[in-house]
């Protein structure tokens, strides 16, 4: 912190003084920290206010600006030395100098953590270090001047990961909750710690404090892999294990697809819950077992939302999905059923879908339903029996009351199969889509952005 940081302070409440009319002393007691400030009480002391008067003798307190930027900036400096803890931190998460900050940690772990408790950060940001001055090139980089430098940080990585604690993997969670530049380099160590990072990825997986970085813990543990299965099949056959956890692990056992998890599935599947248990056949089915699949698209239409939920997102990778069924879930009073199918359909365009998706799109109240539905329809666009989907769009753009909704048709509109189609349609006037869209420019749209919107896509119609 340099003087003026010291001098910043200060100089704010110095402005109160000229705004505030009694109690100043009083105030500036309680403001005073620190015995610094002290040294300059008796001078405010000194300050005089006429009752009933407002102005402050700028000669006394221009003398105490002038003592106080002296006394603070100079002759106050309390502060104890930058360690070099503090400094490595700084240089690699703040600045991205592993070089640089590596030999300050090392002198961190060496000199100034005495204990086995206070070598736990600096020896987790030194590992840091080490993977991210190897990842971005920077140790391969600096071999010009330091030959053999990225084999040493190679090595002393590797050495550092075998010997990695839990709480020092615990130090590496809380930096990557505080998003720092280096969190690839922190996720392949605890990848590259493989079994050993299990244990205290799944203990972190179930704070609710750590949801930000949940998707991280989860893609860890799936790279991770057929290593972790064990301690994850553990987990899930706990029953102190939330419901959501066997649900998260549930999904993750499914990808990993390792075989031992079968049995340890099947065992719990029977006492599960019923969006669980819809979990566990979609893995089931993940990991090779096709008896699931029935199972699986019935789900689509059970009582039980979040059956219903997990057999649409389950859509998504099961083969041939059936699109009956898909048409159907699409009028499905939950909203991410809705958007699950709409991915799915994305994927798998049908006829039947075309009129349900362009009512998602224009008239749905949830966000990812129609996101999904817009995606839909552009590939439905591109089939030959979607050729009529932009003069649907068109004909229900003026119906649709929220500006963010007319863009993101318009959006829609303004892609090559919608484009061509707008083109070709025919120029008599009751089925002049291209006019129709002119009219709609020149007459209702009142709102600047869908208007340049509409403009460009105009613009690219004429072209």
């Amino acid at each position: 912190m340099t003087g003026f940081d010291h001098q910043l302070p200060m100089l704010k409440f110095l402005l109160i003084i000229l705004l505030t009319e009694e109690r100043i002393f009083c105030k500036l007691r309680f403001y005073a920290k620190d015995t610094c400030t002290e040294k300059v009480l008796y001078l405010i002391q000194s300050l005089k206010f006429e009752r009933g008067e407002k102005e402050l003798d700028m000669k006394k307190f221009s003398t105490l600006l002038i003592f106080l930027i002296l006394a603070v900036g100079v002759g106050c400096n309390q502060e104890q030395p930058v360690t070099q803890l503090e400094v490595g931190r700084e240089k690699l998460l703040g600045a991205g100098l592993s070089i640089e900050a590596i030999e300050h940690l090392k002198r961190a772990e060496a000199e100034e953590a005495k204990t086995d408790t206070e070598k736990v950060e600096p020896r987790a940001l030194l590992l840091i270090a080490y993977s991210y001055a190897l990842s971005t090139g920077h140790a391969k980089t600096q071999e010009a001047e330091t030959p053999g430098l990225a084999a040493e940080y190679k090595q002393a990585r590797s050495e550092r990961i075998a010997a990695l604690t839990s709480t020092e993997m615990k130090k590496m969670l809380q930096l990557l909750k505080e998003k720092h530049r280096t969190q690839e380099a922190t996720i392949q160590i605890l990848v590259d710690k493989g079994a050993g990072a299990v244990p205290v990825l799944l203990e972190y997986l179930g704070i609710r404090s750590y949801l930000v970085i949940r998707p991280d813990l989860v893609e860890m543990l799936y790279q991770i892999g057929s290593e972790g299965v064990d301690k994850i099949a553990a987990a899930l056959s706990d029953a102190n294990t939330s419901l959501e956890m066997k649900g998260t692990l549930t999904r993750l056992m499914g990808r990993i697809n390792d075989p031992r998890a079968i049995p340890v599935l099947e065992a719990i599947q029977g006492e599960s819950a019923p969006g669980l248990r819809m979990e566990i056949n979609i893995a089931l089915y993940n990991l090779g077992k096709g008896e699931y699949r029935a199972e699986i698209i019935a789900g689509l239409s059970d009582n039980d939302v979040a059956v219903r939920r997990a057999a649409a997102q389950a859509m998504l990778k099961l083969d041939n999905p059936p699109t009956e069924e898909l048409v159907t879930a699409l009028n499905d009073s939950d909203a991410q059923v809705r958007m699950y199918v709409g991915q799915t359909l994305e994927k798998h365009p049908t006829e039947n879908a075309i009129s349900r998706l362009t009512e998602i799109l224009t008239n749905d109240t949830d966000e990812g339903a129609k996101e999904a539905a817009a995606k839909a329809l552009i590939v439905h666009s591109e089939q030959d029996f979607g050729k009529r989907i932009a003069q649907r769009l068109i004909k229900a753009l003026p119906e649709v009351s929220d500006p963010k909704d007319r863009i993101r048709i318009v959006l829609v509109l303004k892609k090559d199969a919608l484009v061509e189609q707008i083109k070709n349609a025919p120029k008599a006037y009751d089925d002049n889509i291209e006019y129709d869209l002119f009219l709609y420019f020149n007459n209702e749209e009142k709102n600047d952005m869908v208007r340049e919107e509409l403009s460009m896509l105009l613009n690219n119609l004429r072209g």
